[in-house]
């Protein structure tokens, strides 16, 4: 599974890809976790800086998505490509069965984290800030969804700062699970499963 990435070639004169992959081989496992652990750190710093950054009070369902693709990343991570194949794995009474069953459903959670916060990113942030003509803060959007007619609107300022920051809380948490997401393809296919005793 992970030689998908030693099939990248160039056939431009620039590139020593040779060298390059001979030079990268030690490394790989290394450079891979790297990778993968600063695309899932930043994902989460993201969300975490835009909720404390947002005035209004945010849903805790908003954090599910995050979490089952963390979730998802151990899931996926802790299956071994040998005990998928069966050549590992094979005590127990489903065998690699089991193993294909839970990196399945590790994938289902990481697709279903990436889906969920696009739908909440559209549904929850960008929807209800175009039809009300953007530059409104979700108190005030709440209160134009009500049907109280003598509900004055809230005395916060509107403008592009707040529809700018409104619309950056939603993209935050689509980015996040799109991170966790490339951060899980990354550290599963990226390294390689031989020991090295280099490192």
């Amino acid at each position: 599974m992970s030689g998908c990435i030693d099939k990248i070639s160039c056939s431009c004169e620039c590139c020593d890809t040779e060298r390059l992959k001979e030079w990268l081989a030690p490394k790989r496992n290394a450079f891979a976790s790297t990778i993968s652990g600063g695309l899932f750190a930043i994902g989460w710093w993201l969300v975490i800086d835009s909720s404390v950054n947002h005035s209004e009070p945010i849903y805790a369902a908003y954090f599910m998505c995050g979490i089952f693709s963390t979730i998802a990343l151990l899931m996926i991570n802790s299956v071994s490509t040998g005990q998928i194949m069966g050549d590992t794995y094979t005590e127990g009474c489903l065998g690699r069965r089991a193993a294909r069953a839970w990196l399945f459903i590790g994938f289902l959670f990481a697709f279903g984290g990436l889906i969920g916060s696009l739908w909440i990113f559209i549904q929850q942030f960008l929807v209800p800030a175009v039809q009300h003509g953007g530059g409104h803060s979700r108190r005030d959007l709440d209160l134009l969804d009500s049907n109280n007619v003598t509900a004055s609107p809230s005395p916060t300022p509107s403008g592009p700062e707040d529809f700018n920051m409104y619309i950056w809380q939603g993209i935050s948490f689509f980015i996040q699970n799109l991170l966790i997401f490339i951060s899980t393809l990354v550290y599963k296919f990226g390294r390689t499963e031989e020991e090295d005793s280099s490192w």
